[in-house]
């Protein structure tokens, strides 16, 4: 499996990666400029990410636009529903009008609130059956 995490924080990429590392290959951007450009060339090469873990408050474009972007270009490229990645908000915005957008805008699969809990997150992950 593949992960694309999209933070602008490095310390959450170091965390998530670490977590990750038995289950995926994890590749890291800092902003939300720079995943949707990682997530266009994973595609244009032939090996699309499988899971997007987004947060959403990032200088730039936020998470959730940089998702939106992603989906809109997922339909450009006719990529079917059950190929589409998965969406993983990971954040400290619990409030609902958030969380609301990202599972009825970006398609979200689940949405994980920070402070990161290595548990948490893979039982999270096997629970929307991502993992």
């Amino acid at each position: 499996m593949r992960f694309l995490i999209v933070d602008d924080d490095e310390s959450v990429h170091l965390y998530l990666q670490a977590a990750l590392a038995s289950f995926a290959s994890c590749d890291s951007a800092m902003s939300g400029e720079e995943g949707v450009k990682m997530f266009e060339e994973a595609h244009a090469a032939g090996e699309p990410y499988d899971v997007v873990m987004m947060d959403i408050l990032m200088p730039g474009i936020d998470g959730h636009e940089s998702a939106r972007i992603m989906r809109q270009r997922e339909k450009e490229m006719k990529i079917g529903q059950y190929q589409r990645f998965k969406l993983v908000m990971v954040t400290s915005l619990v409030d609902d009008a958030n969380v609301s957008k990202a599972f009825f805008d970006t398609h979200a699969s689940c949405y994980i609130v920070k402070p990161l809990e290595r548990d948490r997150i893979i039982e999270e992950l096997k629970q929307n059956l991502i993992l």
